[in-house]
């Protein structure tokens, strides 16, 4: 797809979204949201669950601000339908045109923000009575791995709006909720990224500044009357996510210290099951995963861990295969649907390095070794790798997606 065509398509996709918003996050924990803790036993004796208590501790959540940020971004999971649209959009541009497009679009997007006025009585990501697709555009920059592009892309923004206001708001809840969407580099240097963005804010919202104490207050040549309300709540909103940031970096350093959930794991894991999805690979693979971090989480004893290996082994196993299998039918070749013949397939057509054959060689081996041989395993085994895994799984995909490769 051209990218003129591209930015068209998306930018009707945002309008749509501006008046018929799908974004939502829905709550997935097996335990009651912390903080509807208080209200379980009512909610209980009216037949509620806790994914559907998750609605209204969401509307809590939203009350306050700096927001809480969820330690545990597994509880929350993020849905779009017309998310789902813009990702079918961007794998159709081709590699090497992806991030002029991704330019283009916010250019296009930031120039004439889409907004509506909002139905009534809706809720969040709705702010002051509108709604805009702007905030479906930051989450699609941030998930698919543009938003340094994006952070960038706000330097353009000259005067606030509310548009633009639902946009920062978005990204908020993107911080409450997900936050290991953010790596922690991106985490420190997000408030800076932000900077520009909060000054145009500040600046066009008062129209008396002082230049020191005890001077009188002159004019502000930037004022735009009638946008204070917008420009307050930008600032404000940047604030929270500064405060946000502090809290994330937190989370980070204890996840180090008390090396238990890697973060930096979790956030790959993220990006693994978006390539899987983008690149049309088989459902399966990501319930194989999913169920291999199910009875990680939740395992009980070493039997638990030795499921969670045989899966992690099946679906490193099948990620190879299916695309060996893949590309050999998109090349009018055939490969036996085994693993060594599929392994000597992508190394023999460049699609893997002779050493990256040697480390996926060696990684099968150990997963074999560990996880189908020995009647249980060790949890120091199974992190090991089941993180080894995903990193390769982010590798490998990361990989195809730049190669164009797409198995549906």
């Amino acid at each position: 797809m051209e990218i003129a065509q591209a930015v068209d398509s998306t930018l009707l996709i945002l309008d749509d979204e501006t008046v018929r918003p799908t974004i939502q996050y829905r709550y997935v924990g097996e335990e009651w949201p912390g903080v509807t803790r208080w209200q379980e036993q009512d909610l209980r004796d009216n037949g509620y669950t806790p994914m559907m208590a998750g609605v209204i501790a969401l509307a809590q959540m939203r009350m306050g601000r700096p927001r809480p940020v969820e330690e545990d971004p597994q509880l929350w999971r993020f849905e779009s339908a017309n998310f789902n649209l813009l990702l079918i959009i961007l794998n159709r541009v081709l590699n090497p045109n992806r991030a002029p497009f991704i330019r283009a679009l916010l250019s296009a997007a930031l120039e004439e923000p889409p907004l509506a006025l909002a139905e009534r009585n809706s809720d969040f990501p709705s702010w002051n009575g509108n709604s805009s697709g702007l905030g479906l555009l930051a989450e699609f920059c941030i998930r698919t791995g543009h938003s340094q592009v994006f952070f960038d892309s706000t330097h353009q923004v000259k005067a606030p709006s509310t548009a633009v206001a639902i946009m920062v708001r978005q990204i908020e809840e993107i911080f409450a909720l997900n936050f290991t969407i953010f790596s922690e580099a991106e985490v420190e240097t997000l408030p800076e990224h932000l900077a520009s963005l909060r000054r145009v804010a500040y600046q066009q919202t008062y129209w008396a500044n002082s230049t020191s104490p005890g001077e009188p207050p002159i004019g502000n040549p930037d004022y735009i009357e009638g946008l204070e309300h917008e420009g307050q709540e930008i600032v404000k909103s940047i604030d929270a996510i500064t405060a946000q940031c502090k809290q994330a970096r937190y989370f980070y350093l204890k996840g180090a210290l008390q090396e238990t959930t890697n973060l930096e794991v979790e956030s790959d894991k993220t990006k693994v099951i978006g390539f899987l999805d983008s690149l049309g690979f088989d459902p399966l693979l990501t319930a194989s995963l999913a169920k291999a971090e199910s009875l990680y989480s939740a395992s009980s004893d070493a039997f638990d861990l030795k499921s969670c290996l045989g899966h992690i082994r099946s679906f490193y196993e099948h990620l190879n295969i299916d695309t060996g299998l893949a590309i050999a039918k998109a090349l009018g070749k055939s490969v036996v649907d085994e693993w060594d013949p599929t392994l000597t397939f992508l190394k023999n057509n460049s699609f893997l390095s002779m050493q990256q054959d040697k480390f996926a060689r060696g990684l099968y081996a150990l997963l074999s070794d560990e996880g189908v041989h020995p009647l249980i395993a060790q949890r120091e085994f199974a992190r090991l790798l089941r993180n080894m895994v995903i990193e390769y799984g982010l590798m490998f995909l990361t990989m195809l997606d730049k190669k164009g490769v797409k198995l549906k």
